[in-house]
């Protein structure tokens, strides 16, 4: 699974469940771009589509994926 990362020195190894996770946003937002931003405790990926963050997902260096929360809209 490719993921463009927010820095060049950055590797990630994702599980089969962030595999599909990942799969799964690609297929919700056909043609969107997927970043990934490192973080100590983890990764959050990042979906953006026509500028716009339309997809948050966090997941954690074991393997996990966070539980989903809402993210209210920016004004």
């Amino acid at each position: 699974m490719r993921l463009r990362a927010d820095n060049r020195g950055m590797a990630l190894e994702l599980t089969t469940d962030q595999a599909r996770l990942i799969a799964r946003l690609r297929r919700r937002w056909p043609g969107a771009d997927v970043r990934a931003h490192q973080r100590p405790w983890g990764v959050i990926v990042e979906v953006r589509r026509d500028g716009r963050t339309v997809s948050l997902t966090a997941l954690d260096g074991a393997g996990g994926i966070e539980p989903a929360r809402s993210i209210p809209h920016a004004a």
